[in-house]
């Protein structure tokens, strides 16, 4: 399967599983939406989550918070892996020109061949939006336009010195909501649906209507289904609430966001059951602080899930 045309390969599913066994990889977020946070401190959380095991090391894109750019923070960490899955979890595509766009995501599947996975949506905050100079009523549109141009890039037909590169052929593509534009962007071009930070129930409603869809479609093999939510050690878990009533200030959290934090042990424990049973294949955790012995912490507390 390629992310050229995903709907011709009958033999190979995407990453995950068929949703019958709930959770069993996971992923977890750079910690570039931390505001303050130091290069070196992501590249340090780069490299070890790299060494732990981890499914996949993401990403959320954001404009106006005091946060790292998610595209550069990819790249960085890029450069700094061997194995693990980069993941944009999720990039807002029309903060960025389509050709902007599209020659972004093609750059970084480059950087990573065969383990760069781009999680697309329209993002649920208006003044992004306004920052940027793009109008909120054009975002379903832009999204489409802006997945256009990255599949442009692949036509046998450009011509030499044009617009690129062309994007690695292994990139899978998950899109983030269930709405009906979004469940035809996953059955035209997607291998996937993504809910970062969804409750869980509005995300087994999601999982739902994306496997209905799937089915309907006549797609060979069973969607990959990403699920994240926040978490925090019991260290850290002053500083992590205090991080997040200034990320969800401006412009959330909406009915379906989730704004507890999944906390301690027995917090993560109960995140990946609540969203296994909703339909994950993989929960990507976000950290809320960026200090190294928490992520040394969520390692040992997921180890037997990871694979180093």
């Amino acid at each position: 399967m390629t992310a050229d045309d995903p709907s011709t390969d009958d033999t190979t599913e995407p990453a995950g599983t068929n949703g019958a066994g709930g959770v069993t990889k996971i992923g977890v977020h750079l910690p570039h939406g931390v505001p303050g946070v130091t290069g070196s401190a992501i590249f340090e959380w780069a490299r070890l989550a790299d060494r732990a095991g981890f499914s996949s090391l993401g990403v959320a894109d954001r404009f106006v918070y005091d946060n790292a750019d998610a595209v550069l923070s990819l790249a960085a960490a890029a450069a700094l892996t061997e194995r693990i899955e980069l993941m944009a979890n999720i990039f807002i595509a029309p903060l960025r020109a389509p050709n902007v766009f599209a020659k972004e995501v093609a750059t970084l599947s480059r950087f990573a061949p065969g383990r760069f996975c781009l999680g697309v949506a329209a993002g649920a905050r208006p003044q992004d939006y306004a920052a940027v100079g793009v109008a909120w009523e054009e975002r379903g549109p832009l999204v489409d336009a802006c997945l256009d141009a990255l599949h442009a890039l692949r036509s046998p037909k450009n011509p030499p010195h044009s617009l690129g590169p062309v994007p690695d052929p292994d990139m899978q593509l998950l899109v983030g909501g269930a709405s009906k534009p979004a469940l035809r962007r996953m059955i035209q071009q997607g291998h996937g649906y993504l809910g970062g930070g969804v409750k869980p129930e509005f995300f087994g409603y999601d999982v739902m209507a994306v496997r209905g869809a799937w089915a309907e479609s006549g797609r060979a093999g069973s969607p990959r289904i990403v699920a994240g939510t926040w978490y925090a050690s019991e260290r850290h878990a002053d500083a992590a609430l205090q991080w997040r009533d200034t990320y969800l200030l401006e412009g959330g959290p909406p009915e379906f966001v989730r704004g507890e934090i999944a906390t301690g042990a027995d917090g993560v424990a109960q995140a990946i059951a609540e969203y296994g049973a909703a339909g994950a294949d993989e929960l990507v955790f976000f950290g809320c602080v960026d200090d190294i012995d928490e992520l040394e912490w969520l390692a040992e507390t997921v180890a037997d899930y990871l694979t180093p």
